[in-house]
């Protein structure tokens, strides 16, 4: 159920049960003769509470209806409020012609006024009280049963407000990093705001990875973006699985865009960096020394790096549009060996370390670079005559995403609004994905893939190691959580990690052997399971005729 819907379920519940103890207190005055309560005059007071429970029902429905994936916002227009009352409005407007037109004749509509508006008025005197005390109950206890709307609001402002101002001795600090003398002066320029501003992570919004999928699909749609719940979903098991993911396909399919919205959408942080055919070295994509200036040529790519590791809860993508440009190698070389070590040992030297000046407080081991572990790297790769083909070592490290098709829009779009997701939260739902037994394979899927690799190894001598194996464990359960399933994640990894070895071959026996193993993936799965490695199998063979 969602948070707002919720929300007025209990505000009504509590209501009700207040107004039926009221109830009771006036019983107890009519049994006691305090004061008679006349039939007619408890009928009419239980039609309104009947009209009130309605109210509240028509107001939840139209709340959850009118609210974002997980209820913390709502999206009620005047109109809206307006269609709400009416069920209450028409029932109150019935009761009234009923009462004015049977009064006298009908002993069931004839009502004393005065006893029913002091039974009404002892009856709001009792919710009132039960009111009061309810709200002396919370303020002596500190418990604040009701989760309003504004928790995520209210949350971030007590942050806000419950900042300490810099110390003297930070102003004095910050003061000795003057940007104008140091070798780099953009990072120096971030440890002072750092240091006067301290960085507070925002709260992360409680959803699980199906509500995020299909959260971010209405979200694009609404932004009029359209993907495939499949793509989605990768793009979401790949950050589980590889700190490093490629975009791959047609020009215009969106690759670039769905980081982007992406981080939209969470509230991370995204550096997009266009890679150039000039590009060799390191020196790049991080910058380089200038002898000359005496400073470090500093790139928004290394500004991004760095303040990562500020910002420790933020989720950080950092894209290299149209990587393949340049030989990836060249420049991203340091960044693949890196990744495949330790997390403690994700560090890359800037330069030589210098005696003169003041370096930035992040940097490590002289003057080397980290790379936090809120970071992930995403490259889009279009495939034309233009670029570079992509090889195997940078295929082995990367979660690979094939844009091979144009996406159209398949439903009105609704509207959406952003969430925050921080990295600690993320990865809490992967790792509860991942330690989750029913969605992780079973037996029979781990037999039956593995008669297939057992094929492709036997016929085209092509087999992978405990990287891409170490992969699929990780993106198999977070891809079922998000709404698909084992043999569809099986699938994607299969051909886009073993089966993309086949590219540029043309061995005798290659178009023999694609159509033993089209057979056998029909006999194993079926056509619809396996329908992208079938469309490999498929492209493989068109190139053999």
């Amino acid at each position: 159920m969602k948070k707002i819907t919720k929300t007025t379920c209990e505000n009504g519940l509590k209501s009700l049960i207040f107004i039926i103890v009221s109830c009771f207190i006036l019983f107890l005055l009519s049994v006691c003769n305090v004061f008679p309560v006349d039939a007619s005059s408890w009928y009419l007071i239980l039609l309104l509470s009947l009209v009130l429970v309605i109210q509240w029902g028509a107001a939840a429905f139209m709340l959850n209806l009118r609210s974002d994936e997980i209820g913390e916002k709502h999206f009620m227009t005047k109109k809206d409020w307006i269609i709400t009352f009416i069920p209450a409005a028409a029932l109150l407007l019935l009761l009234l012609i009923l009462y004015v037109s049977l009064s006298g004749s009908v002993a069931f509509f004839t009502v004393r006024a005065g006893n029913f508006f002091l039974s009404l008025i002892i009856l709001a005197a009792g919710v009132g009280l039960c009111y009061l005390l309810d709200y002396a109950y919370i303020a002596a206890t500190g418990k604040n049963r009701i989760q309003t709307t504004t928790v995520k609001i209210v949350k971030k402002e007590s942050k806000k407000a419950a900042k300490p101002q810099p110390s003297r001795e930070d102003e004095k600090e910050a003061r000795k990093l003057n940007p104008e003398n140091e070798i780099f002066p953009d990072l120096v320029g971030l440890d002072k705001q750092y240091l006067l501003n301290p960085y507070y992570p925002e709260p992360s919004a409680s959803v699980s990875l199906r509500e995020l999928c299909d959260g971010f699909n209405s979200y694009l749609e609404a932004n009029g973006m359209y993907y495939t719940m499949e793509t989605l979903r990768s793009f979401v098991a790949g950050l589980a699985c590889s700190r490093f993911m490629i975009l791959e396909g047609l020009s215009g399919t969106g690759k670039t865009s769905l980081p982007k919205f992406f981080a939209e959408y969470i509230g991370a942080d995204v550096c997009f960096t266009s890679v150039q055919a000039s590009w060799k070295d390191r020196s790049d994509i991080l910058g380089y020394y200038n002898d000359f200036t005496g400073k470090f040529k500093e790139t928004p790519f290394l500004r991004e790096l760095y303040e990562a590791s500020y910002r420790t809860d933020d989720v950080h993508l950092l894209v290299l549009d149209e990587m393949n440009l340049s030989r990836i190698e060249y420049y991203f070389a340091d960044f693949l060996s890196v990744l495949e070590l330790d997390e403690d040992q994700w560090k890359i030297e800037l330069m030589p370390i210098s005696t003169d000046g003041h370096l930035p407080s992040r940097l490590t081991d002289g003057c080397s670079v980290v790379i936090p572990p809120n970071v992930w790297f995403v490259g889009t790769a279009n495939k034309d005559d233009s670029t570079f083909t992509i090889t195997d070592k940078v295929y082995d490290r990367a979660v690979v995403i094939d844009f091979s098709q144009r996406n159209e829009a398949r439903v009105a779009p609704r509207r959406v609004s952003p969430l925050h997701l921080g990295k600690e939260r993320l990865e809490q739902m992967f790792t509860a994905a991942v330690d989750n037994p029913s969605c992780n394979l079973s037996r029979a899927d781990y037999d039956k893939f593995s008669t297939l690799t057992q094929f492709v190894l036997d016929t085209f001598d092509i087999n992978f190691g405990n990287r891409i194996l170490n992969q699929i464990v990780r993106f198999v359960p977070v891809y079922v959580s998000c709404g698909g399933t084992p043999a569809k994640a099986l699938d994607l990894m299969f051909a886009r990690k073993v089966l993309r070895k086949l590219d540029g071959r043309f061995d005798d026996g290659i178009k023999a052997g694609l159509a033993k193993l089209e057979k056998l993936i029909i006999a194993q799965y079926g056509k619809t399971e396996f329908s992208s490695t079938l469309e490999v199998i498929a492209r493989l063979k068109r190139k053999l005729f």
